[in-house]
């Protein structure tokens, strides 16, 4: 199998607003797969500040950190775009609000979802794996 890139070290913002809605995103490397903002991890940043990079990036909103979530592998050798193996690590964010100034050459749709409303959308597994984790701790 050739990776092109080797190992990618990648992190996700899972961003929750003050709403109790959790922000999910459409990039065009996820294909139709709605996702947390997120991305690669800068040399000299740290994880958490890799997440808070990206997600800032990409959707312009102001952020309170509230921790990792969850980490793992993905590995993909026939890949969305191209073939990956990802170790990736997902954190929680609060939003201090919902105003999105978003990177459209990054992101190509975003939307605030209700909590009970998750379901309802295609979200890419370890990522949703992660938000129910989430969840499950604010709620559980």
């Amino acid at each position: 199998m050739d990776f092109p890139r080797g190992v990618e070290v990648i992190v996700s913002a899972l961003i929750v607003s003050p709403d109790e809605e959790v922000l999910l995103i459409r990039q065009p490397k996820w294909g139709d797969l709605w996702t947390p903002p997120g991305g690669h991890v800068e040399p000299g940043e740290t994880l958490a500040e890799a997440a808070w990079r990206e997600a800032v990036e990409e959707t312009g909103l102001e952020l309170a950190p509230d921790g990792l979530v969850r980490w793992g592998e993905i590995i993909d050798p026939d890949g969305r775009s191209r073939p990956v193996h990802f170790v990736f690590f997902d954190f929680a964010f609060r939003a201090r609000g919902k105003a999105l100034d978003l990177d459209t050459s990054e992101v190509s749709e975003a939307c605030w979802v209700p909590f009970g409303e998750l379901a309802r959308y295609e979200i890419e597994p370890d990522f949703q794996a992660s938000i129910e984790r989430y969840l499950g701790a604010l709620t559980g």
